[in-house]
């Protein structure tokens, strides 16, 4: 009988990918609904196929179904939305993601603005977390020298090790052993991970400062500072390196949205701008953006947190270094040249120390 991978290659060699399939035809009969998904969904894992079940992304004869169902002949599975057929080549090709480098242990991706890192339920288009098998394939063999292995039993276990807001662009970690797994954790609790990032900050930040207060982080979509609380294990230290007054700011705005293009505008800028370096050992749901908010510098265009815009919000994980691997990405802005040096700097993961300018650069 033809397994789901098999249907999925005939998907992937038509011209359209397929929003639907027969159960009989695709030799699918007696398979449980999240396991036939994946002829349909080739780029998602159990798990997230399991989640477009049960939030209605795909429907069994136009209905909603249990990810047990198993199906009968002339049952029909149903994408509700075409964007989640595409392969695992297309989804990458669409996203950007892609593999930095493997480290042991240990590897790390890119995730571009506007992509999950986790597959969430109810939404099959392509997330980092989605993407992982054909990401994976493209690690390099163990060692140096040695026979690379047939693509299909490369690093089977793949469990990501950060989950960063979908605006958010930048590094993630991943294990590729259990123990590694263990091992990421251990460096976190010991305040052993390096997390560096940058972001575009509203107003202007005058000093250095570090963020201690507590988060509560029981409201999915936003965190809340506890004021009076501190939290030591969560802080986030914040360091300005070149800021933009208000009569100078527009040639920044312009480079970040350029008219016409994207159906976007501009957020306006009241204050000016900071491009800041920000640093966190342990992180907990949008700890950077609550922190900043609670400074009264949220992010350039960070609606949720009290930000002037649509949304569209600018932070990067730029530089993660942990015990025996470390990786460096700056951020994909068009900043001017010296502001770029900067952030690549502070992005250098293998740099054990960082000396903030006392102010930062104006512009």
């Amino acid at each position: 009988m033809d397994t789901p991978k098999a249907a999925a290659a005939a998907v992937e060699a038509a011209a359209v990918p397929a929003v639907a399939v027969e159960a009989a035809a695709a030799g699918l009969v007696g398979q449980r609904c999240d396991q036939a998904l994946a002829a349909l969904l080739p780029h998602l894992g159990l798990r997230g196929r399991r989640r477009c079940l049960e939030r209605g992304g795909a429907l069994c004869n136009g209905c909603p179904v249990s990810a047990a169902h198993r199906l009968v002949s002339g049952d029909v599975l149903t994408l509700v939305s075409p964007v989640a057929a595409l392969s695992a080549a297309q989804a990458l090709a669409v996203a950007g993601a892609r593999l930095l480098s493997r480290q042991g242990d240990y590897a790390f991706f890119f995730k571009p603005a506007g992509l999950h890192t986790a597959a969430l339920a109810g939404d099959a288009g392509p997330s980092l977390e989605g993407l992982l098998p054909a990401l994976t394939a493209e690690l390099p063999a163990p060692e140096v020298g040695a026979a690379r292995p047939d693509p299909s039993a490369v690093s089977p276990f793949c469990r990501l090790l950060q989950r960063l807001d979908r605006e958010t662009s930048g590094l993630v970690c991943a294990a590729l052993r259990p123990e590694a797994v263990q091992a990421f954790r251990r460096a976190e609790a010991r305040g052993l991970c390096d997390k560096r990032y940058v972001a575009l900050l509203q107003g202007r930040l005058a000093a250095p400062t570090t963020a201690r207060e507590a988060l509560d982080t029981a409201d999915r979509r936003r965190s809340r500072v506890l004021p009076g609380s501190v939290d030591l294990e969560h802080t986030t230290e914040f360091f300005p390196l070149c800021y933009w007054p208000p009569d100078r700011v527009f040639a920044l705005t312009a480079a970040f949205f350029v008219p016409g293009v994207g159906g976007r505008t501009a957020p306006p800028v009241a204050g000016g701008l900071t491009l800041a370096a920000c640093r966190i050992r342990r992180g907990a749901r949008h700890q950077i953006r609550a922190h900043a908010a609670a400074l009264g510098h949220p992010l350039w265009g960070d609606r949720l947190y009290g930000g002037l815009g649509e949304g569209i919000f600018w932070l990067h994980h730029g530089g993660l270094g942990l015990p025996g691997a470390a990786c460096t990405l700056p951020p994909p802005w068009p900043l001017p040249p010296r502001a770029a040096a900067a952030a690549a700097g502070w992005c250098d993961a293998k740099k054990d120390f960082f000396h903030p300018p006392a102010t930062a650069e104006v512009f």
